[in-house]
This record gives C-alpha cells, structure tokens and sequence, in this order.
C-alpha cells in the first residue's frame, strides 16, 4: 500500500511542478513580448521624432 501511495504522490508531485512550469514559460514568454514591443515601439518613435 505503501507503494502505491508513494507512487501517487509523485505522480501528483510531477504534474504539479510540470503546471508550474507551463505557467512560468507562459509569463516569461508574455513579458518578453511585451518588452520587444515596447523596444520597437520606442525605436520606431524615436526615429519618426528625428527624422
């Protein structure tokens, strides 16, 4: 039985650090949009204030 639970639990275990992860890819992956937008947004307003 021991076994068993053992068994669960680190399946558990393996899919909540798995979700974990998904959601921080998620986050890093929207800021990182997020940041080049802002970056070509400023380079394209800088360029049109210049020229």
């Amino acid at each position: 039985m021991n076994k068993v639970y053992g068994t669960f639990k680190n399946m558990f275990l393996d899919l909540f650090s798995m979700g974990k992860g998904f959601v921080y890819g998620l986050v890093m992956m929207g800021l990182f949009i997020v940041i080049f937008g802002a970056l070509i947004y400023g380079f394209l307003l800088i360029k049109k204030l210049i020229f």
